[in-house]
């Protein structure tokens, strides 16, 4: 029905397949941070008994995703020795205002094998209490690490951050001081790590910055202050022919830095709160980032496509869908939680309220139309592809297969029970999938 995409999909499938099956999933959203990894064999068609290869406990507490490289499964958590209260699930206006969570805390980076699951180490990397607030739903826990071959960056929030070797060895760690948020939700947004630099975006309403730090050493490359106030959205590396940017998404504006901290762009426009991570890809032979917004209570829920080369304000004017630096606008498409993945020329935007978008990555135009995915489900994790197959992860900790051309039909469920929220990996053949309290691997016998 829409050969332009099966033609780009087949394309990117056998590009993906030459790849080496050991393939990493670096950090939040894999390689290039796309959310795009290989086929995971059976994952459409074997019961969930025939692909779960392990379980493993989880000790403490966290949303953060896992990471997977050189054999190892990583991931963080914090543990106490109190009673933390339960998180809800789905949307809703209780419980809104952040409260500290007591009790006497670590907060830890564990490796497990990616064959056995077993525990290859674990690691306390700072201790004490919480001071910093957070919401329910959020944890002490809830930033993706990520990692090259020489050093794992582990994040966490109001409490520091901090390098490791792969052996575990703690290499360097900044502890940092406690950042109001707004209504105490406490942060979340992860670091990116790119050619032995981290960016990290620390939005909070006392103060906003974009840090950039030596991987391998800890030490600051540079800050660089940002008129903005709380938000939780991930930077993004968009590599173009013209060059490297950062791309970080706000309330305020979305802002786009070169690698040495200077503005390049900036865009005005979105929602009240901007959580989506940007997506990039090559579309008619020409590089185009997707950036995004949909909080809920907002009656904007834009997606932009912008082309590369922007500088200075490129914010629309009133009434305009474009112009020299944005391709199009789409009004009503942008997700609250989940960050959209694009695959071939379609941009797939899963709905917090379990429904699904896809647009015509070239036009901004919808070919599915918010589809509902399943019965009253909830999303917070982000979409992923493996090999041909899109998989989202519910609340309620189901792995949904799903048919890219048709994202409304479910062709597999695996449930696991509980709650997930943490955006699964995809590495090896095998999908990880975190759940409140353990890591699964999927993957055929």
């Amino acid at each position: 029905m829409y050969p332009r995409f099966w033609l780009t999909l087949l394309i990117v499938q056998a590009s993906i397949s030459t790849a080496s099956a050991q393939e990493s999933w670096p950090g939040f959203r894999g390689l290039d941070r796309a959310g795009v990894g290989s086929e995971v064999p059976g994952l459409d068609n074997q019961p969930t008994d025939a692909l779960t290869r392990w379980k493993v406990s989880v000790p403490g507490a966290g949303w953060s995703s896992p990471i997977v490289h050189s054999g190892k499964v990583i991931v963080t958590s914090s543990t106490t020795d109190s009673v933390a209260p339960d998180p809800r699930k789905g949307l809703y206006i209780l419980d809104l205002q952040g409260k500290v969570q007591p009790g006497n805390r670590q907060w830890v980076v564990t490796a497990l094998d990616t064959t056995s699951g077993k525990q290859l180490w674990r690691v306390p990397v700072f201790e004490g209490t919480a001071q910093g607030t957070i919401h329910i739903k959020n944890s002490y826990a809830s930033e993706t690490p990520c990692c090259d071959d020489k050093v794992i960056v582990a994040c966490f929030g109001n409490r520091g951050i901090a390098g490791l070797d792969h052996t575990g060895k703690i290499l360097w760690k900044h502890d940092l001081p406690v950042r109001k948020t707004e209504m105490g939700w406490g942060p979340a947004a992860s670091p990116v790590l790119h050619n032995g630099v981290v960016y990290w975006a620390m939005d909070s309403e006392d103060e906003s910055v974009l840090w950039a730090l030596e991987a391998t050493t800890g030490n600051t490359v540079w800050k660089k202050n940002r008129a903005e106030k709380s938000n939780w959205a991930t930077p993004f590396v968009w590599t173009h022919p013209g060059g490297v940017e950062i791309v970080t998404p706000g309330k305020g504006k979305v802002r786009s830095y070169d690698t040495k901290g200077d503005l390049l762009w900036e865009l005005g426009g979105m929602s009240m709160i901007a959580i989506p991570t940007p997506s990039a890809g090559v579309i008619d032979g020409k590089p185009i980032l997707f950036v995004s917004s949909g909080y809920v209570m907002d009656i904007r829920k834009p997606v932009f496509a912008i082309k590369p080369g922007a500088r200075g304000d490129i914010t629309l004017k009133l009434g305009e869908s474009s112009n020299g630096s944005i391709v199009w606008r789409n009004g009503q498409a942008g997700s609250y939680h989940p960050s959209p993945v694009l695959i071939g020329d379609r941009l797939h935007v899963l709905l917090d309220r379990g429904q699904m978008t896809s647009l015509d990555a070239a036009t901004g135009k919808a070919l599915v139309d918010k589809a509902s995915v399943g019965k009253a489900t909830h999303f917070t994790a982000s979409p992923v592809m493996a090999g041909n197959r899109l998989v989202a992860v519910t609340e309620d900790a189901e792995v949904l297969v799903l048919d890219p051309a048709y994202p409304s039909r479910i062709l597999a469920r695996h449930a696991f029970g509980g709650m997930a929220l943490a955006t699964p990996a995809v590495s090896g053949g095998a999908l990880y999938v975190r759940t409140r309290d353990q890591i699964v691997q999927l993957r055929a016998r």
